[in-house]
C-alpha cells in the first residue's frame, strides 16, 4: 500500500469522522430537546454536563484510531456498518451517563437508563456479526468494541450504585479492566515482559453476563437485597477472570 493511497484514505476516513460526530451531535441536540420537555430545563441542562465530555472522548478515540481502520492487507475508506453501530452503541452509553448527575426518573422516563444500556449491549452482540457478514472486520472496530465495553461497564454500575440498587464494592468490576491495562502500561515503562493472553471463552461469556445483569438491575423492577445477592455472584467471576489474566500476561502463572 502506498502511501499517497494511504493519506487519500485518511482524509476520507476525517471526513466521515466529521459526518459522525455531527450526526451524534444532532442526536444530543434532539435528546437535550426531549428531556426539556419531560424534565425541567436545568435537569436536562445537568444531563448535557456529562454527556457531552463523554460522548467528546468516544469520538476523540475513532479519531485517534482511525489509521486501524484496516484489514489485514490495507487502510479501508469506510468504517463499515459494524464499526458505525459501534459508535451508536458508544452514543447510548454517552447519553445514559447524562443520568448520573440526574435524580433517579419516576413515570414515564422509569425505563430509559435500562433501555439506554441494554439496547447498547444488544449491539455488542450484533455489531461483529454485521463486520463479519459484510466483510469489513478491522482492528478499528474491535478497539472500539473494547473500550465501549469498558466504559459501559463503569457507567451503569455507577448509576446502579446512585440509585442504591448495587453495594459500593460492585464498582471494583467497574476498575477492574482499566486496573488492568495500567498495570500492562506500567509493566512496559518499567521494562518488564508483558506476555499474551491465551484465548478464554469465558471471557466472553463474562462480560455478556455483565451487560445483562446490569441491564436489569437499572430497570425498576427489582431491588436490594435480590440485586445485592446477585452482584456477587456476578462481580466475583468477573473480577477473578481479570486477576487470573494478570497473573498470566505478568508471567506468574502459565498457560
Amino acid at each position: 500500500m502506498s502511501d499517497a493511497y494511504a493519506g487519500r484514505t485518511l482524509r476520507r476516513l476525517r471526513v466521515r469522522w466529521l459526518i459522525v460526530a455531527a450526526l451524534a451531535a444532532v442526536a444530543t441536540a434532539l435528546s437535550f430537546g426531549g428531556l426539556r420537555l419531560l424534565l425541567t430545563d436545568d435537569l436536562a441542562r445537568r444531563w448535557l454536563l456529562l454527556t457531552v465530555p463523554v460522548l467528546a472522548y468516544e469520538l476523540a478515540l475513532l479519531w485517534r484510531f482511525l489509521p486501524r481502520n484496516r484489514d489485514d492487507e490495507r487502510l479501508l475508506p469506510s468504517l463499515g456498518p459494524g464499526t458505525l453501530l459501534t459508535v451508536a452503541r458508544g452514543v447510548l452509553i454517552a447519553f445514559l451517563a447524562g443520568f448520573l448527575l440526574l435524580p433517579r426518573p419516576t413515570e414515564s422516563l422509569v425505563w430509559l437508563p435500562a433501555v439506554l444500556y441494554g439496547t447498547a449491549a444488544l449491539a455488542d452482540y450484533i455489531d461483529g456479526t454485521i463486520a463479519r457478514l459484510t466483510d469489513h472486520t478491522t482492528t478499528l472496530g474491535a478497539r472500539l468494541d473494547t473500550e465501549f465495553d469498558a466504559l459501559g461497564i463503569l457507567i451503569a454500575p455507577l448509576l446502579a450504585v446512585v440509585y442504591g440498587q448495587l453495594p459500593l464494592w460492585y464498582l471494583s468490576a467497574s476498575a477492574a479492566r482499566y486496573l488492568f491495562v495500567l498495570g500492562i502500561a506500567l509493566r512496559r515503562r518499567r521494562g518488564l515482559p508483558v506476555l499474551s493472553l491465551p484465548p478464554r471463552r469465558s471471557r466472553r461469556l463474562l462480560a455478556g453476563l455483565q451487560m445483562a445483569f446490569l441491564s436489569v438491575v437499572l430497570s425498576p423492577v427489582v431491588s436490594p437485597p435480590a440485586t445485592t445477592v446477585a452482584a456477587v455472584l456476578v462481580a466475583v467471576p468477573f473480577v477473578v477472570g481479570f486477576v487470573r489474566d494478570w497473573l498470566y500476561v505478568s508471567g506468574r502463572l502459565g498457560t
